[in-house]
């Protein structure tokens, strides 16, 4: 089989579903025969402490030195590494995540190696995030991101609204849409609920809504809290336990809307998880929340799924077999709408919304598996080798 290489500026913890969705295509291209390899900016403990790390080679992993602040994400050696590369034409270079200096060398492989490129954005085109840091962005596009995004062999949407989202950004590449998965460990594991409610003192039978993602305002969680207030009478006997890494200092602002919403009773904020902990979370969680502006196909949503719970979530999530196997919520990213439907999820009983868990988990173990995203990606890179016909997720 031809090489993989699947390059992400981070598949640390920090690089949330990004190095996740890196490590867990090539664990399983690799089940398959292929010869992958991971490349990023990480030190190697931070590898081994992403927990998708787990079973893949060390051999195979490679990490190269940053230069420069790091969200800027440029190495002078991966620059070199693709320079020096002796035979690009059996290999993928697979670029998860954009906007940082990785895309340099992606377009290097390409317009220079000419190597074959597979770019995924995993998000990171959409209307909401192209107005974040304009100006940065717009130096990326001059400097290399540009002639990067133009010139790969293909792009990689995780849905057919990330696919438009290609084309209103004046892309006219071949686009292959394959979504994320979850890893048959994720669907057999089982957390301990009452483990985790010990740990975070929980009181015997108030219900938990969890949301689990980067507190960043991409989440919308204040369109949360504002429903969560308009509808008080609704949310009594239920705790919202707001977990994960704080960006911007939002959790200061959000802190203070909790004071003035008069919410400190019901709202609480336990940081990031990870590993068991993460899973005991959703073993307890009743339902799970994610009220983003904008994603791509996050993967919490998967594990939240895959672990039984119904999740409540907005369109930002392209993900509509969620409404038509009744596994949950799908509501416009607003105030209105949010508060509108919450009532609906929060005086249903532990029974119905057990239910409704395990209608998502049958989905996501009959369609969204991290074995089904490699068949189909490794189908996509032999057509880019010469080595196979066009797949039918790939569009032109």
């Amino acid at each position: 089989m031809p090489t993989a290489i699947h390059l992400s500026c981070s598949v640390s913890r920090r690089s949330f579903g990004l190095g996740a969705a890196a490590f867990s295509i090539a664990k399983a291209q690799l089940r398959c025969g292929w010869d992958t390899r991971v490349w990023s900016l990480d030190s190697v403990p931070d590898v081994t402490a992403q927990p998708e790390s787990n079973g893949f080679p060390l051999e195979r992993v490679r990490t190269f030195e940053r230069v420069g602040p790091g969200a800027w994400g440029w190495s002078y050696r991966l620059q070199v590494a693709v320079s020096s590369f002796e035979d690009t034409s059996g290999c993928i270079m697979h670029q998860h995540g954009i906007w940082t200096g990785i895309s340099a060398a992606t377009r290097s492989w390409r317009v220079w190696r000419h190597g074959v490129s597979v770019i995924a954005p995993h998000g990171s085109l959409s209307a909401w995030t192209l107005r974040r840091s304009r100006w940065k962005k717009a130096l990326a596009l001059a400097a290399y991101e540009r002639s990067n995004l133009r010139n790969a062999s293909c792009l990689h949407a995780l849905s057919q609204p990330e696919a438009r989202e290609f084309r209103n950004f004046g892309l006219k590449n071949p686009i292959a849409i394959v979504p994320n998965g979850i890893s048959a460990e994720w669907l057999c594991s089982a957390g301990e609920a009452q483990r985790f409610r010990h740990t975070f003192a929980i009181a015997p039978g108030a219900r938990v809504l969890l949301f689990l993602s980067r507190i960043t305002p991409k989440k919308g969680l204040p369109l949360l809290l504002e429903s969560i207030k308009a509808n008080s009478k609704a949310f009594a006997g239920w705790v919202l336990l707001i977990a994960g890494v704080d960006e911007f200092d939002h959790e200061r602002e959000l802190e203070a809307l909790v004071d003035q919403y008069g919410l400190r009773d019901s709202v609480r904020f336990i940081g990031p998880l990870y590993g068991d902990m993460k899973r005991d979370a959703f073993s307890a969680a009743d339902a799970f929340a994610l009220p983003s502006h904008s994603e791509g196909w996050p993967m919490v949503v998967l594990e939240a799924l895959g672990a039984g719970v119904p999740v409540f979530t907005t369109t930002a999530i392209p993900f509509p077999e969620l409404l038509e196997h009744r596994a949950g919520w799908m509501v416009e990213p607003s105030v209105d709408s949010i508060g509108a439907s919450l009532p609906d999820m929060l005086l249903r009983s532990p029974a119905e919304l057990r239910e409704m868990g395990n209608r998502g988990r049958a989905l996501v173990a009959s369609r969204l598996t991290w074995d089904a995203v490699a068949t189909q990606l490794s189908a996509v890179y032999l057509w880019l080798l010469g080595l196979g016909p066009q797949p039918d997720c790939v569009i032109t």
